[in-house]
């Protein structure tokens, strides 16, 4: 059915949310305590909207489209409302954007620039609450810029059931808090950081290290386990140094990871940034070392299918014997996002045919004269006395080999990969370019 948002037809159902339907069809509503993931809970009253008919102003977070409704968020009455709403908030808000993380992706102060734009009438103090509260697990806490906007403290009751987090005090005095002596220790409780709409909850991680209006983003997946969150790679690169990656966002997937991450996977951007050199100065040539017959390759199980389809080929017109093993890790799993295979492609692996058995790797192994790393976890500081070596790398490497390649990592080469559940996704390159290269062009020069 269609109804009328704004003088405006909207295509719907009946029952749907009306502010899930706004949202879907891009139409600005406000809101704070509305998150997809979280539903509604109908306490920051940011969302109001005119109804034909209805004496009151309602909230879009309650509200269910039928037939025949006429909405208006454009009216001088419903535009008053929310500027009302917002000065309650602020009441007792510090002005600090300047030195706040939120700044530049905080909803108070786009909503303010677009309904506020009015000057404080408070003629008493305002109320002060705790500063930069450690909460653990990366998590900083600043009460006073809290909007009890209460997504923090749905995440850790109804998605983790963890239940850290509550709200405390009455009044003015309401307040975000963990019970004494207690601390927010969860693997997922970095979310909190992302769901907060305002500057309350930052990251340690993150904190006072970059402006992100300074920041590039790139669309990625994910390469810290086989279900392949999607994300948001933020980096950027200046004057004086070369790219750095900043934080990884989780990125909306609702069939992977719905609009969460894990904080392993959160922090796993640390990778990226590990600068090395490889000592090369007793290299040998590649294609002299492919003349011996008994040569084996092992092929990381996180690589594209793009790089294994190289790699394969590569193998096959060198005669080389090629494997992959998969990365597992049995404690680190769970029945949410995290799984025990920690590689992020391994179904890939399968789909090209490559051998994963590990007794057939172990006897090869044994026999082979040359061994050929590719970026492997398995191989890249195992000591293989007897054998030449050659590691294709995109980290640091602790022995001297034959021959090293330094390669390019997942965030400057752009692939695609197979999740747990059969999945294809694409990646996609950030747009400095790597000092290293990438794999494939390394091994089309080899041809």
């Amino acid at each position: 059915m269609k109804i009328l948002i704004d003088n405006a037809e909207v295509e719907c159902k009946e029952g749907d949310l009306l502010i899930e339907v706004m949202l879907k069809n891009a139409l600005e509503i406000p809101h704070f305590c509305y998150q997809e993931d979280l539903g509604a809970d109908g306490n920051c009253r940011m969302c109001m909207v005119e109804i034909k008919g209805q004496k009151r102003p309602q909230i879009a977070c309650n509200t269910f489209v039928k037939e025949n409704l006429e909405v208006s968020t454009i009216s001088e009455n419903i535009k008053e409302v929310k500027r009302s709403i917002l000065e309650l908030e602020l009441l007792n808000h510090p002005v600090d954007c300047a030195i706040c993380d939120q700044a530049g992706e905080c909803k108070l102060q786009d909503y303010y620039m677009d309904f506020g734009l009015y000057d404080s009438h408070l003629s008493t103090p305002k109320t002060k609450k705790g500063k930069h509260i450690d909460l653990g697990s990366n998590v900083m806490l600043d009460q006073e810029r809290c909007v009890l906007c209460t997504r923090c403290v749905r995440f850790t009751s109804n998605i983790t059931k963890t239940n850290e987090l509550g709200i405390i005090g009455r009044g003015d005095n309401s307040r975000v808090a963990v019970a004494p002596g207690h601390e927010l220790n969860n693997p997922y409780a970095m979310n909190v950081v992302e769901l907060c709409p305002v500057g309350a909850l930052t990251s340690k991680d993150f904190r006072f290290k970059q402006r992100v209006w300074f920041l590039d983003s790139t669309k990625s997946i994910c390469h810290g386990c086989s279900r392949g969150c999607n994300i948001y790679i933020d980096y950027n690169e200046t004057k004086y140094s070369a790219e750095k990656v900043h934080r990884f966002r989780a990125r909306r997937n609702n069939k992977i990871n719905k609009s969460f991450l894990c904080d392993y996977g959160r922090l796993s951007y640390k990778e990226l940034n590990e600068n090395f050199n490889a000592d090369v100065s007793h290299v040998k040539d590649l294609k002299e070392l492919l003349k011996d017959e008994k040569k084996l390759a092992l092929v990381s199980p996180s690589m594209s299918l793009q790089q294994l389809q190289a790699v394969k080929s590569f193998c096959k017109d060198n005669s080389v014997e090629l494997f992959s093993l998969p990365y597992i890790d049995e404690n680190f799993g769970d029945e949410w996002l995290k799984t025990n295979d920690m590689s992020a492609n391994f179904n890939g692996v399968k789909e090209l045919g490559i051998n994963y058995d590990e007794d057939e790797f172990g006897v090869s192994l044994q026999e082979a004269h040359v061994v050929i790393n590719f970026d492997h976890k398995y191989l890249k500081n195992r000591e293989l006395k007897s054998k030449k070596v050659v590691h294709f790398t995109t980290s640091h490497v602790d022995s001297d080999y034959e021959l090293i390649f330094v390669i390019a990592d997942f965030a400057h080469d752009s692939g695609t990969i197979i999740n747990c559940d059969g999945i294809r996704q694409d990646f996609y390159a950030t747009k400095y370019e790597s000092q290293n290269s990438r794999l494939v062009d390394i091994l089309e020069e080899l041809k």
